[in-house]
């Protein structure tokens, strides 16, 4: 019974002390983000990435994004995750098109640099679709 109760004490002290959610010094990427992306199809001219990212206590990303000027998608809800500073998004605008943005962060959480696949576009607007682009936290 003394070890049970110690145990207990310890485990309670530990999650007081320290936590018990997201550990600190874990890499954040929550908020505001714009930047510039550039298709690998030569008839597409640049286009600008607003979105908006949000973090749960276990590093579960969600995140709502325009894409402005870009004649393939205009919006797009997206789920993702981060680990360590690889960061992946994927998910689909109300027609079902789908993009996934796969990238690092750097170490500060300030930048990202991503690539995207467009697939199976529903709405008929592109078939496919590729590129690059680097994010900036606002």
């Amino acid at each position: 019974m003394k070890r049970q109760l110690v145990s207990v004490l310890l485990g309670v002290a530990l999650l007081n002390c320290c936590g018990g959610g997201k550990q600190s010094g874990v890499l954040s990427i929550a908020g505001g983000w714009s930047g510039v992306f550039r298709s690998t199809n030569a008839s597409i001219a640049p286009f600008t990435v607003m979105a908006t990212i949000d973090e749960d206590n276990s590093g579960n990303l969600t995140a709502t994004a325009s894409f402005l000027n870009f004649p393939c998608l205009t919006a797009a809800s997206l789920k993702g995750a981060i680990t360590e500073m690889n960061v992946t998004f994927a998910g689909s605008d109300s027609a079902g098109d789908n993009v996934t943005l796969k990238g690092t962060s750097n170490t500060a959480g300030t930048q990202m640099s991503l690539s995207y696949v467009l697939n199976a576009g529903a709405s008929g607007k592109c078939e496919t679709d590729n590129g690059t682009g680097m994010l900036t936290k606002q």
